[in-house]
């Protein structure tokens, strides 16, 4: 089916006109601060406009998180795409849970791709039900998403990108800066300056535009980091503790230092506030440090000397990584995990994105 490309930029057009709205179902949905809310929606804008699976006369099912469906339901399923004259069949918005509708979608050999964004554990099983009919495969999983800081770095840009790579979304989010592998030499000063920042981070009402941490996603996930961060066995400093509020469930950002390489909470994804922070003396040994995990998607490295940079970027093994900068990204550019790796580059001031950040109370 040959769809106009006016007509995906006609969507994208009316959702830049309902931004608003989808920005505060999106905090309905997941916890997450408004503002950041308000980014992703311009963001998702950003891609209709670029030519992807409709523009190549795809169609589409769709299966969102049973967690947050009222944000797609109105932005697919809703007015949004019957209002642009989008044919009916095109995109279909299927809701329910992972076993009753997205186990079927993805065994169905009618259907002829799968993209996936979630959990390692559900895309194996995404992926088992997909290699029945030999179907190709896209998936966008878990990350531990490694910051190598070496004591040359611009110190406050990397600060910044530490504490806003940790704390943006909660630490929901795939690629969520985490660890931080700090130079020894320089490991102490950039702890105490990471701590102060981090305890001032403003935690509360997602739909206060002041607010930087929202709410964790369920109670159920808010005790899994709990649990991770009491097993850590290391110094937490500060936060790990979850917060006193009748609006939902909130965690104090939180800075796990004294971490050795081996432990779960350096190896595992957390998909919460916290930041886990490791020390190396060598590049070989903070590479290894960052290579030591089962994820692979993204990864920064921080240092004036180039070829520090592009030796960390050719060995670390990560599908991104970012050349002193976080998490910068555009609609065009591809981002998965380690089999296509994408290197971004920042050679001018670094523009602060969280700093600096005002004292506020917690929630």
């Amino acid at each position: 089916m040959n769809i106009p490309i006016a007509l995906l930029f006609n969507i994208a057009s009316l959702i830049e006109r309902d931004a608003e709205l989808l920005a505060t179902l999106d905090v309905l949905g997941s916890g997450k601060p408004i503002t950041q809310a308000g980014a992703e929606i311009a963001g998702a804008a950003d891609i209709w406009r670029y030519a992807f699976a409709l523009a190549a006369g795809c169609t589409a099912v769709v299966k969102p998180s049973e967690l947050t469906s009222a944000f797609t339901l109105y932005l697919d399923l809703g007015r949004l795409l019957l209002e642009v004259g989008l044919p009916r069949g095109v995109v279909n918005i299927l809701v329910g849970e992972g076993p009753d509708v997205g186990a079927p979608l993805s065994a169905d050999p009618r259907v002829d791709m799968v993209s996936f964004t979630g959990s390692t554990r559900v895309g194996k099983a995404a992926m088992a039900a997909a290699s029945a009919s030999l179907k190709k495969v896209s998936m966008e999983l878990g990350g531990k998403n490694p910051q190598i800081i070496f004591p040359d770095a611009d110190l406050d840009a990397a600060l910044d990108a530490v504490v806003f790579g940790a704390y943006f979304n909660a630490g929901e989010c795939c690629n969520a800066g985490s660890p931080v592998i700090l130079h020894e030499s320089s490991a102490g000063d950039f702890l105490a300056a990471a701590s102060t920042r981090a305890a001032a981070v403003p935690v509360g009402d997602p739909l206060d535009p002041d607010a930087k941490v929202g709410a964790v996603i369920t109670p159920i996930h808010l005790e899994q980091i709990e649990r991770q961060v009491e097993g850590a066995r290391s110094e937490v400093v500060p936060g790990g503790r979850r917060l006193a509020s009748p609006m939902g469930q909130f965690m104090a950002p939180t800075i796990v230092s004294g971490v050795k390489p081996a432990t779960a909470i350096a190896r595992e994804e957390i998909f919460g506030p916290v930041l886990s922070v490791l020390t190396f003396r060598t590049m070989a040994e903070a590479i290894a440090i960052a290579n030591d995990t089962a994820y692979g998607l993204s990864a920064s490295a921080w240092s004036r000397d180039f070829d520090t940079c592009l030796t960390v970027s050719r060995d670390v093994h990560a599908g991104t990584v970012w050349v002193n900068t976080f998490m910068d990204g555009a609609a065009e550019l591809p981002f998965g995990g380690t089999e296509e790796k994408t290197l971004h580059f920042h050679t001018g001031p670094q523009t602060a994105r969280w700093l600096p950040i005002r004292q506020s109370g917690a929630a």
